[in-house]
């Protein structure tokens, strides 16, 4: 890139955040051209925005998330690149669903991970020089376990029994007790007594949001 500011699009329904992004960003090899509360607000400068690079929380509260957000930006432009920040590391527990496919040339940074800010410069500059990827690493507690056994977790945490996880999932009660027993044994929680298990199973899924 040069001399040349990078030129970022910011979509963060945390006002605050937001502001302090935009705000740390300006003046460090970056230009701000537009911050965006929604996923709907941020696809709407498609068409009458230039950026680099797409700072995008993966949690944004509606329907569309900023995964989605980016896969339409990147259609859109496909010489993007995007950063995605989050709270989640793992992202099956920010929307709700399988892995998901993401933006190529992307980077996914955990806000957790962050402790001066350099962090997202840093990837922002990464990938306005094309040096992202175009999958997440899995890591964290929760990445050995299948996105059905996902699933089956967050049922649980939401206070589910058995029965109403079988129902969702379109499986028997049986099924749900082996696939809650493996998810306890992936996750290296004691299986005995069942109600002190289920607490334990999600407080693992709630602690990761």
């Amino acid at each position: 890139m040069g001399h040349m500011s990078i030129k970022v699009g910011i979509v963060e329904d945390n006002a605050l955040l937001r502001s302090s992004l935009a705000t740390s960003l300006a003046g460090k090899d970056c230009k701000v051209v537009f911050t965006a509360a929604a996923a709907i607000e941020a696809i709407d400068h498609i068409e009458k925005s230039s950026i680099d690079v797409l700072l995008a929380d993966v949690h944004l509260g509606g329907e569309l998330n900023g995964i989605d957000v980016s896969l339409v930006w990147q259609k859109a432009h496909p010489e993007i690149g995007v950063v995605y920040l989050t709270s989640y590391e793992d992202p099956r527990t920010a929307i709700g669903s399988g892995w998901p496919e993401v933006a190529k040339n992307s980077l996914y940074l955990v806000k957790d991970s962050i402790t001066d800010g350099s962090e997202v410069l840093k990837a922002i500059k990464a990938v306005a020089e094309n040096k992202g990827s175009d999958r997440i690493a899995k890591s964290g507690p929760l990445a050995a376990l299948s996105d059905k056994q996902m699933e089956t977790l967050r049922l649980l945490a939401e206070g589910k029994s058995n029965r109403e996880i079988a129902r969702v999932r379109g499986i028997t009660e049986q099924s749900v007790a082996i696939s809650v027993n493996r998810i306890s044994k992936a996750l290296g929680i004691p299986s005995h007594l069942e109600k002190n298990q289920r607490v334990h199973l999600a407080r693992v899924f709630l602690q990761s949001d």
